[in-house]
């Protein structure tokens, strides 16, 4: 559980940096319309799958309602973070129920 752990730490890790990047360049473009959707759900306080899906979705709303505001850069960063937020979403959590010394975990989910 500790490597599932670590490995969906990473993902979000690399959403946050994407979205780092994204904020300051649009700051600096002052380029506001897409400025205003991320600031609407990022920084996330939280890494909950309601708030990374809360990101996507409005990443999505972005992408189709404003493709105007982005460069090529842009939106093919935009499809990337879609990726690495789908990816985080559809892996489900994994539960693993520990048994007496020398027998196998079970892992469900």
């Amino acid at each position: 559980m500790i490597t599932y752990l670590s490995e969906r730490e990473n993902v979000v890790e690399q959403i946050n940096s994407i979205c780092l990047r994204l904020f300051d360049a649009w700051c600096e473009s002052r380029n506001v319309t897409p400025l205003a959707y991320l600031m609407h759900c990022w920084p996330m306080i939280n890494s909950t799958p309601h708030a990374v899906r809360r990101l996507g979705e409005t990443m999505h709303d972005l992408r189709r309602y404003h493709a105007d505001h982005l460069d090529d850069d842009d939106f093919q960063i935009l499809c990337e973070m879609a990726d690495l937020i789908d990816e985080l979403i559809e892996r489900p959590a994994r539960t693993v129920r520990l048994r007496a010394e020398g027998e196998v975990p079970e892992t469900f989910g």
